[in-house]
């Protein structure tokens, strides 16, 4: 489980360019600025999860670092689990880690889709349980009764695995006209893509956030030929902020527009609006509410899983 990202804490920086081995024309990798971590990014999502519910705390307690009583071993040592929390009932519960302090209410919550990709069975509870009353004792915060049941939830959990796969649609944009290899690969070059396979990539903290292809066209070193479409792509559950991707995707799309000609247009072959400008796109809001419909957020570690 990852500790919560504080929204003064470290930017999601873009990994360094290939300039060490191969340089572009020119460094425009200013126009891809990080992607800064936002509180709602660890935000709970309630079809993820099997839940157990602490007491709150006391009235007047004063909150304490959950690193110095639960240890930071323990949070590294939790394995397709979490803990959530939130100090005002109207707001969304967050995941918390080591740095954070307790919370006037906090879950403590199992994922449905463990890294093992398999469905939960009655077995994994019993051990969910001892971290759960664990964690309730170090706290002193008793759990609470009138949680889902066991069998609710393994049927929950079945569910999700049944629907695996389905979550890895792509949103892609596309540069249509007629495109010469290696001034292709420079435009990569020049915004710190990285190379990926036969094309390119915008690597952050070595995950990559959205990919870009040549149709037809391989782009490994040395490559000629041409292409009559530049792709780019990312998947949607991916990303917890795929709207971010989407300005960012869409800036990335518009440099190659500027160096090498042709029409920016989604992948039916429309003009790329400037609702695609700030994520707002009909495209992109329809995949997220096919997360959303599920009790998933994009970028969960299940939501994730599912893709």
């Amino acid at each position: 489980m990852a500790g919560a990202l504080q929204p003064e804490g470290f930017e999601l920086q873009p990994d360094g360019a290939d300039f060490a081995d191969e340089g572009g024309s020119e460094d425009a990798s200013h126009l891809l600025p990080a992607i800064r971590p936002l509180p709602d990014d660890t935000a709970f999502a309630e079809g993820a999860y099997y839940t157990v519910k602490l007491a709150d705390l006391a009235p007047g307690a004063a909150p304490r670092q959950l690193g110095t009583i639960l240890g930071t071993q323990f949070f590294a040592a939790l394995s397709d689990m979490a803990v959530f929390g939130r100090d005002d009932a109207g707001a969304t519960f967050r995941e918390l880690g080591p740095n954070d302090n307790e919370t006037r209410e906090m879950l403590v919550a199992m994922e449905l889709v463990p890294s093992s990709g398999a469905a939960l069975t009655e077995d994994e509870f019993p051990m969910f349980d001892m971290v759960a009353s664990r964690i309730a004792k170090k706290l002193e915060r008793a759990k609470q009764p009138g949680g889902e049941a066991t069998s609710a939830a393994m049927a929950r959990s079945r569910k999700l695995v049944g629907l695996k796969g389905s979550l890895g649609k792509t949103y892609g944009l596309k540069l249509a006209g007629q495109f010469d290899a290696a001034r292709i690969t420079d435009c990569a070059l020049c915004l710190g893509l990285k190379r990926q396979g036969d094309g390119f990539g915008w690597v952050v903290n070595g995950q990559t956030i959205f990919g870009v292809r040549a149709q037809g066209l391989s782009l490994a070193p040395g490559a000629a030929g041409s292409s009559a479409t530049v792709e780019f792509s990312f998947k949607p559950a991916a990303s917890p902020q795929p709207k971010k991707v989407l300005e960012r995707m869409f800036t990335a799309a518009n440099y190659f527009a500027k160096k090498l000609g042709g029409e920016v247009q989604t992948l039916a072959g429309q003009k790329a609006g400037t609702q695609i400008m700030t994520g707002e796109d009909a495209g992109l809001l329809k995949l997220l509410q096919e997360i959303s419909a599920l009790g998933l957020r994009p970028g969960n570690v299940v939501t994730q899983r599912l893709a």
